[in-house]
């Protein structure tokens, strides 16, 4: 793998294995280090540094005259032929290439551009395009220690210490699906695995000793919990873990989701899979040619999200530039502090003193920019409608400059779209309304009329509307000053609350530069019909139906095209109830259009998850407003608590349809007002006010009816006038007090907490349905055999796994030539990731790391000898239908015939997933796929039992059915000439046998393992015995001390009579170590294939025994070793 050139220094710990004038290839002597505490103490400094890197890399020889040895690394690899494929490149090709360069000096700098243009031009993202050298290294080292696949990126990593029986210091790992730590001390080896998507509780924590907030908590859905401290960086890891383990549990409903996307055509062929995305994907960390770590990019993102929500712009704007400036507005006398910044499309404002001035001014809204006072940096901007700003910026002199110039690149990029703006400001009502006309594009109350509509109090409002927008912009130009908050609090007037809905939402910079998409979505899926669709013509009639609008065509229609039209651009999502009530309230005041793009808002931003099939963002919100009633009124919510009233009762209705079902129209109106204007928080302000006002009666209550019938009666009555003590009191309504009430004791309430309260609670809220998805997959099983329902559970979850991980698998075509659905099903690979964790002797990774491990990196990775037996349980097995594709109900059948069934039966499935062609008979060459399966399936016992009784098996399955015994057909004994062995003949002759028998017996029904025992911790004990420290340190001091003694007889002998002692135990000790690994390396022979019978037709175990190998060549032999082909092809010439 080409690197980044990286400085490295010569050192005592690397062993050069090939050279040239220019490269070495080199290979680290960590694993030859004869002594193991040597190896302990290594791997401890190299966990302090987090410098452990992969055990082959090529150097760039400095040659510039520097140390010999140093130079830049540029090739790093696992493998001994990995490294030499890349050692081969540079000798064949790259060589070839400098052959005209005859300085050295001019060799060496091409080939550091070469290689630096190599590692950029990869197509894929890779971790070694990061400039940073520490990142670089630290992805080596964790893709190393984990096996990560390629697939997976690192995003960053900390030092910390994991808190498990001991404290351990080590490396956290963050990717965008896993969770990783790594910790090696004095022999002690702590790994630990977190998927992310698997997380139930992730928070802040004080360290055990409770003095330094430097920790994090994280429990998994098993309830397993994970301590880590030491965090320097705590907050930020804290962010990061949090924003990418909620994108991983999004993309984990959708993987888990049963249905189809609602909005899709029913004749469409197309997959809901192609809907499904990678985390990466849903981060937006698919990059292309963006080299930056996807760290940076991350904290980019999060700075331009939060930048969107504060000024409720697109997702498309991101920060170009900010800059520290003083806002005045022509007019006015008062100046606000605040930071200016500049988007793709907008110019924003927005003041250090809360809610004082905000501005978000489009572009192509800008008719004029002079910089007046070069020596103070003061820009006056001229907007439409007369209204004119000063800016003057705060901060070095290059600075704004700086800033300047964007803003000129940026309002010549908008020059042309200042040629719609004219057609668009007539669709917004303030542009009448200003000229003295009546309002010319507006919604169904124009001609219908509004639901409360009083002349006098609409024209006493519209007074004061006029008055500030001639003063401070309207609708693309307005500035948000306190006066604009309070206009908007006592009510909006019906002619302006569709514009400022728009406006506050943020919808009005949707609808101009989205121009022509809401017409084009309908003309794009003209007669579509969606399960969305069809039940959007269910509630069509019962959206609003008192009011005069909905008991015509026009409105019924319009509010179909709104609902149709949001189905086509989020199929995902398609139509939710609620959504009628809605809309059926948006279009009173706006067109079908602008009612379309605030749905929109309201999905994606405002109420995220709301309107979904799963309702998760309500439910969420759920618990957010319990908590919060917990908080704030803890003697009604341990009220609540005793009678087990549950809030969701009354709290969900109130959220879905914001409050326009629950409270008389008009006051849910102004409800709607200050949402648009102020966000969610508005939501959970006004209900915990209704309850804070009913408290008396509510502590009565005992169930959740009563509670209902209160609440019922009391928006009844949020007409009536309050009775006062007071006479010289202004008279006032029940809803004014429950306004006043929410905005003066729970103004505590902000956006801010409300966020961090859902993001508390989304965890548990997703696994929890996620399970309860599960469980409705597993009820609708048609057959699920012995299997109780925790098994059935576990296997549904590791089948989803495969999913989530497995990205998108191949279609596979119908006869008619159209696409099948796959978002349910598993291809071979997925099936094998599947199948290695349920089934301990299916797992191949840990063969493939054994074999590395055992060979030091020389042999590159191949396929396990019987390790088809996986291939062929799918094909012939599990794949009912032959179609390259398994279902859940394919996994439970064929699980059930592994595990359910007795010996015969389990003999059954293998024969039949060893006969090619089905005829009831086995060929030779089969048979003895057999026997490798069998090997395969046993090689991790312990002893070397199960090998005498495979060769046994072989020896009379070849000799019986080819020596001319015959196979039994009833009574008869039949010759037979040619090889046949059968059902029959497998059975008797693993019957015959008492191993065999008992495996297939109970001992394979074991190995299926279908619990979740795995809690993502694995910690080994790798350090020396305390007698090979003691022999150590002996020999280490004995030489020492030798070298120092000079002369004298009688102390040289002694010294040599010590010598031979210690030479003697160290022999012992050493034969013993020998011996041991000899009996290691036999098991592992024997599975690996490289023996077999000694002669034709030889059935004792001995003939599976390996050779004694002599100390010179045991090198040999293990780098010989091989789980492969070799082992295949002797057992198939043996016979």
């Amino acid at each position: 793998m080409w690197t980044l050139p990286t400085a490295v220094e010569p050192s005592s710990f690397w062993q050069t294995r090939k050279e040239n004038d220019l490269f070495l290839l080199q290979k680290s002597k960590e694993n030859e280090a004869a002594s193991t505490v040597l190896k302990s103490v290594w791997a401890t400094i190299q966990n302090v540094f987090d410098t452990k890197q992969p055990p082959y890399r090529i150097v760039l020889r400095n040659t510039n005259g520097g140390i010999e040895g140093s130079g830049q690394m540029i090739a790093v690899a696992e493998t001994l032929r990995e490294i030499e494929a890349d050692w081969a490149w540079i000798e064949e090709t790259l060589m070839a290439e400098m052959k005209e360069l005859e300085d050295k000096n001019d060799k060496a700098a091409y080939s550091l551009t070469k290689f630096t243009s190599l590692v950029h031009s990869q197509e894929k993202d890779s971790d070694e395009k990061s400039a940073d050298v520490k990142f670089r290294a630290a992805a080596r080292s964790w893709r190393q220690l984990f096996r990560m696949p390629d697939s997976e990126r690192l995003v960053s990593f900390y030092s910390c210490s994991y808190h498990r029986k001991l404290m351990n210091q080590g490396w956290l790992y963050v990717s965008p699906s896993y969770c990783c730590f790594y910790s090696f001390v004095l022999g002690t080896e702590t790994k630990v695995v977190i998927e992310l998507k698997d997380i139930e509780e992730l928070c802040k924590e004080k360290s055990k000793r409770g003095m330094v907030s430097d920790s994090i908590r994280i429990v998994t859905k098993n309830k397993t919990e994970h301590f880590f401290s030491n965090l320097f960086q705590r907050d930020e890891t804290f962010e990061l873990l949090e924003y990418l383990t909620n994108v991983a549990l999004q993309k984990l409903l959708k993987a888990t989701s049963t249905d189809p996307a609602p909005g899709l055509s029913l004749k469409s062929q197309e997959s809901q899979a192609e809907l499904l995305t990678s985390p990466a994907a849903i981060l937006g960390l698919t990059r292309g040619n963006d080299t930056r770590p996807l760290k940076e990019l991350f904290e980019l993102q999060r700075r331009n999200a939060k930048f969107q929500w504060l000024f409720n712009l697109p997702t498309s704007e991101s920060i170009v530039e900010d800059i520290t400036a003083i806002c005045s507005i022509s007019g006015t006398n008062t100046n606000f502090h605040g930071k200016l910044y500049l988007s793709d499309t907008f110019l924003c404002f927005l003041s250090t003193a809360k809610y004082q001035c905000q501005l978000a001014l489009p572009f192509f809204a800008i008719m004029r920019v002079e910089r007046i006072n070069s020596q103070t940096s003061t820009v006056a901007i001229t907007a439409r409608h007369q209204l004119k700003l000063l800016f003057q910026f705060v901060g070095d002199r290059p600075l704004a400059d700086k800033f300047c110039l964007s803003l000129k690149d940026r309002l010549q990029a908008h020059v042309a779209a200042m040629k719609r703006l004219k057609a668009f400001l007539a669709t917004c009502p303030s542009e009448d309304l200003l000229a003295g006309r009546d309002v010319q594009v507006a919604g169904l109350g124009v001609k219908y009329g509004y639901v409360d509509s009083k002349k006098a109090v609409e024209k006493s409002k519209l007074r004061y509307w006029i008055s500030y927008f001639r003063e401070f912009g309207r609708n693309l130009t307005l500035v948000r000053l306190p006066t604009f908050i309070k206009l908007v609090r006592i009510g909006l007037p019906n002619s302006l609350r569709g514009e400022m809905w728009e406006l506050c939402s943020g919808a009005l910079y949707k609808r101009f530069l989205n121009d022509g998409y809401y017409e084009k979505l309908h003309a794009d899926h003209a007669g579509m019909v969606s399960l969305s669709t069809e039940e959007i013509e269910k509630d069509l009639n019962r959206s609003l139906p008192e009011y005069s609008g909905y008991q015509t065509a026009e409105g019924i229609n319009a509010l179909r095209r709104v609902l149709y039209a949001y189905s086509y651009h989020e199929p995902e999502i398609g139509y939710c109830q609620a959504m009628n009530i809605v809309v059926s309230v948006l279009l009173i005041y706006l067109t079908e259009e602008q009612a379309f793009w605030i749905l929109t808002i309201l999905c994606d931003r405002m109420l995220p998850g709301y309107y979904t099939i799963n309702m998760v963002g309500a439910v969420i919100d759920n618990h957010v407003f319990e908590t919060l009633v917990g908080k704030f009124m803890p003697i009604l919510g341990n009220h609540f608590k005793k009678y087990e009233i549950q809030l969701s009762v009354a709290c969900l209705p109130w959220f879905l349809s914001l409050y326009i079902n629950s409270l008389p129209l008009p006051y849910g109106l102004r409800i709607m007002d200050c949402f648009f204007m102020e966000g969610a928080k508005v939501l959970f302000q006004v209900g915990l006010a209704i309850l804070k006002i009913n408290g008396d009666a509510i502590l009565k209550v005992k169930d959740d009816g009563e509670l209902m019938n209160i609440l019922k009666s009391y928006f009844g009555k949020l007409g009536e006038l309050l009775q006062s003590d007071n006479q010289n009191a202004r008279p006032t309504t029940k809803f004014n007090q429950l306004m006043i009430t929410a905005y003066r004791e729970f103004q505590n309430v902000t956006n801010d907490m409300i966020v961090d309260l859902r993001k508390t609670h989304q965890l548990k809220v997703i696994q929890g349905m996620d399970l309860y998805a599960k469980r409705s997959v597993v009820r609708n099983l048609n057959f699920s055999s012995k299997f109780t329902k925790d098994q059935l559970l576990f296997v549904c979850d590791q089948f989803y796994a495969m999913q989530f991980y497995g990205g998108k698998t191949h279609q596979p075509t119908t006869a008619a030539g159209g696409q099948k659905k796959t978002n349910d099903r598993l291809d071979l690979a997925q099936f094998k990731g599947f199948l290695a964790k349920v089934a301990v002797w299916a797992n191949l990774d840990t063969d493939q790391y054994d074999q590395l491990a055992r060979n030091g990196g020389e042999v590159a990775d191949k396929a396990v000898v019987g390790s088809e037996l996986i291939d062929r349980l799918f094909h012939r097995i599990f794949d009912t239908n032959n179609d390259g594709l398994v279902d859940l109900q394919d996994i439970v059948k064929g699980l059930a015939l592994l595990i359910h069934t007795d010996m015969p039966g389990r003999l059954g499935v293998f024969f039949r997933a060893h006969d090619s062609d089905g005829d009831g008979i086995l060929t030779k060459d089969e048979t003895i796929q057999v026997s490798e399966a069998l090997l395969f399936l046993t090689r991790r016992l312990d002893g070397d039992k199960h090998l005498g009784a495979i060769s046994a098996f072989m020896s009379r399955a070849i000799t019986g059915v080819d020596g001319g015994t015959g196979t039994a057909a009833g009574d008869t004994v039949v010759s037979s000439p040619t090889f046949a062995f059968t059902e029959r003949d497998l059975v008797d002759h693993v019957a015959s046998d008492e191993f065999l028998s008992d495996f297939f017996g109970d001992a394979f029904a074991a190995s299926f393992v279908l619990a979740d025992t795995n809690t993502g911790v694995q910690q080994k004990n790798l350090a020396p015995p305390i007698k090979e420290i003691s022999e150590s340190l002996w020999s280490g001091g004995l030489k020492w001390a030798t070298g120092r003694i000079a002369g004298g007889a009688g102390a040289a002998g002694a010294g040599a009579v010590k010598r031979t002692a210690t030479s003697s135990a160290a022999s012992a000790a050493s034969g013993a170590v020998a011996a041991s690994a000899a009996g290691a390396a036999g098991a592992s022979g024997v599975a690996d294939g490289r023996s077999g019978p000694t002669s034709e037709g030889g059935s004792s175990p001995d003939a599976l025994r390996l050779m004694e190998a002599s100390d010179d060549d045991a090198d040999e032999d293990v780098e010989s070793s091989t789980l492969m082909e070799e082992g295949t092809c002797r057992l198939s010439a043996s016979f």
